[in-house]
């Protein structure tokens, strides 16, 4: 008789030379995320990629795909892309059957000798992460989503009336001026992010998006070739009004980014761009659209439901625990001085 195989920890800097196995990891957990992606990880981490994966046996069962850098001697722990590229539903994974394994294996590899602190600012509501160290996941923010119908053509009949209403006229103004969208293939998609930047230089707020662009244009890039990624322009009167960016994993459509312009003579275009390419992924095949992190006011027309996402935070050693402690207290003063403004 084979008895259960022993786990073992491999941690990697280089994250190709075990690509392959954390690709299959990141589509065998029960919610595939893009951010989980080999194309993500490659591209948008910042600080030294920590891609730890465990073994049952030989064989990758589960991991975590982390970014560090030291802070005061501590080693500080975040997923890649943290911070401006909001990546969410990031967390410890398991192929099921293997939770208790993986979460066992991370709890022991976190508290090795030495001070670290993990942060993962967009982990789910049932964090593995959170549950291997025994600490809290605090809810901070929510991901509205939608189940779709097969097919595609349902999707605007189950939204409000007013919203099907506003759509509609958006769609008949639009036309009237020439309306087309276009979805970038390889050769195209160069141009279709160079429309989603210029349109969002219009907007002084979306400035640190921008900076990111370098790493995020080869990442978008990656997973487009890849099958995992659309990106879309609407054009009005040949001149591009709207641009879409937008994950494509496991059947699920994750709506990503949208660059508008803000010419009122586009007013809606943005929106009439998003409908169009649910719509689209529904009838080729995705069974929900996710619009990820952010409870904005116009996420309400397209998703009904929501997923809670959380902040895990733990900490390890004398230097990591103080300096949890510190950055807590900041945070808490930061709180107070906004409230009293």
């Amino acid at each position: 008789m084979h008895g259960d195989p022993e786990s073992s920890v491999l941690v990697r800097h280089d994250f190709d030379s075990e690509a392959a196995g954390w690709a299959r990891i990141s589509h065998q957990v029960p919610h595939p995320a893009p951010f989980t992606r080999p194309w993500w990880l490659r591209h948008v981490a910042r600080g030294t990629p920590t891609h730890l994966l465990v073994l049952a046996g030989e064989e990758p069962v589960g991991g975590i795909a982390l970014t560090g850098r030291r802070v005061l001697g501590v080693e500080l722990l975040r997923p890649a892309g943290h911070g401006v590229p909001c990546p969410d539903h990031i967390d410890l994974v398991a192929v099921p059957g293997h939770e208790e394994r993986v979460a066992a294996a991370f709890a022991a590899w976190f508290r090795r000798p030495g001070a670290r602190v993990l942060d993962l600012a967009g982990a789910p509501e049932r964090s593995l992460a959170a549950r291997s160290l025994g600490v809290a996941a605090r809810p901070m923010d929510v991901a509205p989503y939608e189940p779709l119908e097969p097919g595609g053509d349902g999707f605007l009949a189950s939204r409000s009336a007013s919203f099907r209403r506003n759509v509609r006229r958006t769609e008949t103004r639009l036309a009237r001026a020439g309306v087309r969208q276009w979805t970038a293939t390889g050769a195209s998609v160069a141009a279709a992010l160079d429309a989603f930047e210029a349109l969002h230089r219009d907007r002084p707020d979306r400035a640190p998006l921008l900076a990111q662009m370098p790493r995020l244009r080869p990442a978008v890039t990656e997973a487009l070739a890849a099958g995992e990624a659309r990106v879309d322009v609407l054009e009005v009167g040949e001149e591009p009004a709207a641009v879409s960016i937008a994950f494509v994993v496991a059947g699920r459509l994750a709506l990503y980014q949208l660059a508008r312009s803000t010419d009122r003579a586009h007013d809606g275009a943005g929106t009439a761009l998003l409908v169009r390419v649910v719509e689209q992924a529904a009838a080729a095949g995705c069974h929900e659209v996710d619009l990820l992190r952010g409870e904005e006011a116009y996420k309400a027309g397209f998703a009904s439901r929501r997923r809670v996402l959380t902040r895990v935070r733990a900490a390890h050693g004398a230097r990591g625990r103080l300096l949890l402690a510190a950055w807590d207290g900041v945070r808490r003063l930061n709180a107070l001085r906004r409230g009293a403004s």
